[in-house]
């Protein structure tokens, strides 16, 4: 089902950029306003410069941050800043990062995917998109024609077939490419033997890809697909627009990481009013500090959240005054369902649907819908900051969720269902700028 081809990787010359490690970057998602002016300043030869450039106050519709990506991806590529590699190649990629005091390593293979639309079921996604970040990636896909950075994909590997073989295919080889910086490594290491290649497309052939991170990118690229075939005088099928940059990863890989994405949120008022409320649906335990002015409690209340989460709903939730709150129900489909019957039963037990369907649109009065506004609800994955936004006084309250597991976020995807956006975190983001994807190639 999943039709996966070698590419001949655009990348930085060493000699031109230095370390690497001051040349990559997250993807465009991943960027706050003051990590993208802290890229820009790290080299001149950083990657967000096409991946997310700068927007000017004088930007037209002929000079733009889309126009200026394209123009700086042609002065790299005659300058020699970036290099296309001279044979096609699959490339392995290593990432070694820390959380939460443990070191991991997750392994991607970087590669083109044929694109399919959904309904072929050979690429699925679990999560709904919004329609900005869609418009914001097709305008740079139109002017760069290329894949600045992958997508992030899952396949199922129970026998560790393809994660044994990369292996074996590595033995002895020496890098092509290293980068560290923020107690990460980024490690690369292309495969350009035919014999290995053709046995990874025979492996994949039949395998299901499931979209982890970047739904909004290969949805993007479909409309590129359809846009550039409506236009074309014929097509074959086999054009470079019929494939996107992604990066596999089995979901056995014990460095697949996912995190919970918290909700801080703006209230109409905040009163015991609310609390009273919520105690009308679920039960509703305070929670004493682990330390004087709560400065652990974020720990401990995300303790409590995965320990009762393991049998019902739970929720932390830090409220103002540094009072904390554990929130929890036996019976989050029923509770789902009585406020949004049309929401799918394959997610109704989601922690996200019972508090943004349930608490928070109907018994609080919150708009989930708002988080596509950047309005009455942000997200963070890191619980300190979530808390820490309610006692500086910018939110009202935060709301400490469970992750989602890996299985379950398949099993969703299986049954055609997508849940609400923002539902998982897979950490760390795919860096952009190790290999890219031209399409002109």
């Amino acid at each position: 089902m999943a039709e996966i081809r070698p590419f001949r990787g655009l990348r930085y010359h060493p000699g031109q950029v230095g370390d690497l490690a001051k040349v990559i970057a997250p993807p465009f998602d991943a960027i706050s306003p003051a990590e993208q002016r802290a890229l820009h300043a790290r080299s001149p030869h950083n990657v967000v410069r096409l991946e997310y450039g700068e927007a000017h106050a004088d930007d037209s519709e002929h000079s733009n941050r889309y126009t200026r990506a394209a123009a700086t991806l042609a002065q790299w590529l005659d300058s020699g800043v970036l290099v296309q590699d001279d044979r096609p190649a699959f490339y392995v990629y290593d990432q070694e990062f820390e959380h939460a005091g443990a070191r991991y390593r997750r392994r991607a293979l970087l590669t083109r995917v044929g694109l399919a639309d959904w309904a072929k079921g050979a690429v699925r996604p679990h999560e709904r998109t919004m329609a900005h970040p869609k418009e914001d990636r097709l305008r740079l896909l139109r002017a760069c024609r290329a894949n600045t950075s992958p997508l992030f994909a899952l396949y199922r590997d129970p026998q560790g077939a393809v994660s044994n073989a990369l292996q074996d295919a590595m033995s002895g080889r020496s890098p092509a490419a290293i980068a560290e910086a923020a107690k990460e490594r980024h490690t690369l290491w292309p495969l350009s033997e035919e014999k290995v290649q053709r046995w990874l497309q025979q492996q994949f052939a039949p395998t299901t890809l499931y979209i982890a991170d970047g739904h909004h990118r290969y949805e993007t690229a479909l409309a590129y697909r359809d846009e550039r075939q409506t236009a074309a005088a014929s097509w074959t099928g086999h054009e470079a627009e019929n494939f996107v940059l992604a990066g596999l990863t089995a979901a056995e890989d014990p460095g697949l990481l996912i995190l919970p994405i918290h909700r801080l949120v703006q209230l109409p008022q905040v009163d015991d009013g609310v609390l009273e409320r919520l105690r009308q649906h679920v039960t509703v335990e305070e929670v004493a500090p682990a330390q004087t002015h709560g400065e652990y409690a974020p720990d401990r209340l995300l303790e409590l959240v995965a320990e009762r989460g393991r049998s019902a709903s739970a929720f932390g939730l830090c409220w103002p005054g540094e009072r904390f709150f554990l929130l929890t129900t036996d019976d989050p489909d029923g509770l789902v369902a009585r406020f949004c019957p049309e929401c799918p039963t394959q997610w109704r037990t989601l922690d996200v649907a019972v508090l943004e369907f349930a608490l928070l649109k109907t018994i609080i009065g919150v708009d989930p819908k708002r988080i596509e506004e950047g309005g009455a609800v942000a997200i963070t994955p890191d619980a300190h900051e979530a808390c820490q936004g309610v006692q500086t006084g910018r939110y009202s309250a935060a709301f400490l969720l469970n992750p989602v597991p890996v299985d379950r976020v398949l099993t969703i995807a299986d049954g055609g269902q997508r849940m609400p956006p923002k539902t998982t975190f897979f950490h760390p983001k795919l860096a952009t700028g190790l290999a890219i994807n031209r399409l002109d190639d």
